[in-house]
């Protein structure tokens, strides 16, 4: 599945200085815990919009957090060879792109485009319940 790219979130200086009031390895957890939330979200749109014949396509499509850099962090959504022996994740690209013997049956693509104006608030909303989280962890271990 191709990255969303060309997203502008708008407060990033806020963001900026508020990471910077964080240890750089909260601030990384954060960014991190943030980022697979939103493949979350999204792993769930697609498999909703999967076609169902055995739901093998459904039990496939997983999140995933990425290795990445220490400048880049990333999460994506697969489609793994696990659930089921037919029509597992091996073959969610003839659902979508279609065969000669099989019109397409498009629920990657559409899920994204549906999603990608969202993505900005769905990552404000993210982060804040993530930075909420760690203050409330942070103040707990000040006690």
């Amino acid at each position: 599945m191709a990255a969303v790219k060309g997203v502008k979130i708008e407060g990033l200086e806020e963001l900026r200085e508020t990471l910077e009031t964080l240890m750089p390895r909260e601030a990384k957890n954060i960014l991190r815990r943030t980022t697979y939330g939103i493949a979350t979200k999204v792993r769930d749109q697609v498999k909703e919009r999967a076609p169902a014949k055995t739901g093998a396509i459904k039990r496939s499509i997983k999140a995933k957090r990425n290795r990445g850099t220490r400048t880049n962090i990333s999460s994506s959504v697969i489609a793994d060879r696990s659930g089921g022996r037919t029509g597992s994740g091996y073959h969610w690209h003839f659902l979508e792109f279609g065969t000669v013997k099989m019109p397409a049956q498009p629920f990657i693509n559409p899920t994204v485009e549906q999603m990608r104006p969202q993505v900005p608030e769905l990552y404000r909303n993210e982060f804040g319940k993530q930075l909420e989280k760690e203050m409330k962890k942070r103040a707990k271990k000040k006690r």
